[in-house]
């Protein structure tokens, strides 16, 4: 990896994620200055910060670049770096993409010129295919799937439209069947209604499937336990409908909408825990038996609820009754399912709790032997999957963060310089495949955060001071994990810290990778031993990466 220190080229990073700027958007933000700091610091050399967007297939790129200063001064004497921030400087685009490996070419960017009718022709095209690809494809997508995906996916969605359309008539002939034949008018109404009401679902379900995202498979069991509760809210409006029959369409509405979100939200997860039941490479299998005690469970479930209509009647009142009952017994049933489940993977809420323990006794001193790892059946039993976990660390830790305010927190060029490079860990630092600043301030008030932002921050929101923590473009999971873990000493470093200048902060995580570098490989050779899956990550979700390297 190049490093950034008064190269002859400019030095870059760049950074790439699927957070709420709109696609074909950038920014570049030019840092210049003619003054020197207070203390005679000044930048002999350029230095570039790319920040890199993926909306869809295509790349955005936002350039950050601070100027050495001019031969003529131009500002004002009493102004500092740190007074004149990142400004916007111009708007770019790259949406070029490798025809042999698929991969995004970083070539130079192009200024978008929405100027005549065939470019804002292109823009909202290309703008709308972004969007469909984030709502409908893979996180990734093409990168992340195999190439049989693409036709599997397009005679899927055929067949599941040619079977939609076959269905819809045959709910027609029902109704038909059912006494409203008799007027056409009436029929075609009753009609209209039930399509309308099944179509709200469908949309609901679609627009749930593009914002949670990834999330399946790195929280299974809440999302699976939300599935439960969807479900039985839809259930409650249907048995509620015959007392506002004419609120039908919205209550059927919501109820098809919850139901497509609960029935979304089960089959994603359920494929995710499956994976995890599966020990000689027998998912097929598993996947299979579980699809047959479903469909046994539902033939009993429905010969029973026909005996319960005969025993007790349809009158809504009746059934309530009887509803309440079963549906908190259907939600004990799902809350011990879950717990029963023993996730193996690695998110964030149980990387902290495994990691804990490990770093107050690397801080402490490593003269005893380490403690004992948690097992995945340990902190199976621990983990959060219906209220919003809390980090057990009073530090906050932001994963992936916006990086514009970020590094205005720090006001020397040689600090931007050690952070850009990796120096700042020290010698050997510019070989890591992460950076982690401690930045002045929360994490930010939820008005500024987007719901993602929200998850993967944790502790108070209103510490004096938050870590954050970024991957680069080649990080490995081994990579991730690392760069965590560095997270998680300098969090409890600053527990103990009043003083919190630049400097400071600057000497913190540079203490902390010290200790990083003793206790980390004894730490991987721990999580291997207890079992944890190691082969990929979810600390890294947000897709939002770095890249540390030249462009001209």
């Amino acid at each position: 990896m190049s490093r950034l220190l008064f190269l002859p080229r400019p030095c870059c990073l760049r950074w790439r994620a699927q957070g709420s700027p709109p696609p074909w958007r950038a920014h570049t933000l030019t840092y210049s200055t003619n003054q020197k700091k207070d203390n005679g610091e000044s930048l002999s050399k350029p230095l570039l910060v790319r920040q890199r967007v993926h909306r869809g297939e295509n790349t955005v790129w936002t350039v950050m670049q601070m100027q050495p200063p001019a031969s003529t001064p131009s500002a004002e004497p009493s102004e500092t770096f740190s007074q004149r921030g990142w400004t916007v400087d111009r708007q770019v685009i790259n949406h070029q993409v490798d025809a042999s490996t698929g991969a995004h070419v970083a070539s130079a960017s192009k200024a978008v010129k929405l100027s005549s009718p065939r470019s804002i022709a292109n823009f909202l095209v290309s703008q709308v295919r972004d969007k469909l690809a984030m709502g409908f494809l893979p996180k990734g997508y093409p990168h992340s799937v195999t190439p049989d995906y693409t036709p599997y996916t397009i005679y899927s969605f055929l067949h599941s439209v040619s079977g939609t359309l076959t269905g819809t008539l045959s709910t027609q002939a029902l109704l038909h069947a059912l006494g409203m034949g008799a007027a056409a008018a009436a029929g075609l109404a009753a009609t209209t209604n039930w399509i309308i009401k099944d179509g709200f679902g469908l949309l609901g379900g679609v627009i749930y499937a593009g914002v949670t995202a990834n999330r399946f498979d790195s929280s299974p069991k809440r999302y699976r336990f939300l599935a439960a509760v969807a479900i039985q809210v839809a259930t409650l409006a249907e048995l509620l409908t015959p007392l506002f029959p004419h609120m039908f369409v919205p209550m059927a509405s919501v109820s098809n909408i919850c139901k497509n979100i609960g029935w979304l939200a089960a089959s994603a997860t359920r494929a995710s825990m499956h994976k995890g039941f599966s020990k000689e490479d027998n998912l097929g299998d598993v996947t299979a038996k579980a699809g047959a005690q479903a469909t046994a469970a539902g033939l009993l479930g429905t010969g029973g609820g026909i005996l319960l209509s005969w025993a007790f009647g349809t009158a809504p009142m009746s059934l309530m009754t009887i509803f309440v009952p079963l549906c908190a017994a259907n939600m004990w049933f799902a809350y011990r399912a879950n717990e029963a489940v023993v996730t193996r993977s690695i998110n964030l809420e149980r990387c902290e709790l495994i990691m804990h323990d490990r770093v107050r006794h690397a801080l402490n001193g490593h003269h005893a032997p380490p403690p004992r790892l948690p097992t995945p059946e340990h902190i199976s039993a621990q983990e959060h999957f219906i209220f919003q976990y809390r980090s057990i660390f009073s530090t906050p830790l932001s994963l992936e963060p916006s990086l514009q305010r970020r590094l205005n927190s720090l006001s020397r060029p040689s600090n931007w310089q050690a952070f850009l490079s990796g120096d700042m860990f020290g010698s050997t630092g510019h070989k890591e495949q992460y950076r982690v600043l401690i930045v002045p301030g929360p994490t930010g008030g939820k008005k500024q955060q987007s719901i993602w932002t929200r998850l993967t921050s944790s502790a108070p929101s209103n510490s004096a001071v938050h870590v954050s923590c970024w991957f680069t473009e080649n990080a490995k999971s081994e990579d991730m994990l690392k760069g965590f873990y560095h997270a998680c000493v300098v969090r409890m470093l600053c527990e103990s810290k009043t003083d919190m200048s630049e400097e400071t902060r600057m000497q913190l995580v540079r203490q902390g990778y010290e200790v990083v570098e003793r206790s980390f490989g004894d730490l991987m050779q721990s999580l291997r031993a207890e079992g944890w899956e190691l082969s990929h990550t979810h600390l890294g979700d947000r897709n939002a990466r770095i890249d540390v390297g030249h462009y001209t």
